[in-house]
């Protein structure tokens, strides 16, 4: 086992790496699951911008839900543009609209 230290200079964080024989096994993961791993189940990302619709809390009587329209700032960390509250009928019949 091989045990190296970084120094971030920028941050000034010292970072520990263990490396065991030198081997390091990749995971392949996609671009899409490795950002839901990231945000949770209730990302959505938009196809043609950098931004995407955060589904978070359902009302207990289950009747609307929130959801927080995100995007990235300049320091690459998700920004919430605005907040929507949007009544899951109305998110239903919208999806059940689209013809496949």
């Amino acid at each position: 086992m091989k045990v190296e230290y970084d120094i971030d200079n920028e941050n000034s964080i010292q970072r520990r790496r263990i490396m065991m024989d030198d081997k390091i096994i990749e995971i392949p993961i996609s671009y899409d699951q490795r950002k839901i791993n990231e945000y949770g189940q209730g990302y959505v990302e938009c196809g043609v911008s950098n931004r995407w619709l955060q589904f978070n809390k359902q009302s207990p009587d289950l009747k609307v839900i929130t959801v927080d329209v995100m995007t990235l700032n300049t320091n690459d960390k998700p920004h919430k543009i605005c907040e929507m509250v949007l009544r899951v009928d109305d998110i239903m019949r919208a999806l059940n609209s689209i013809s496949k």
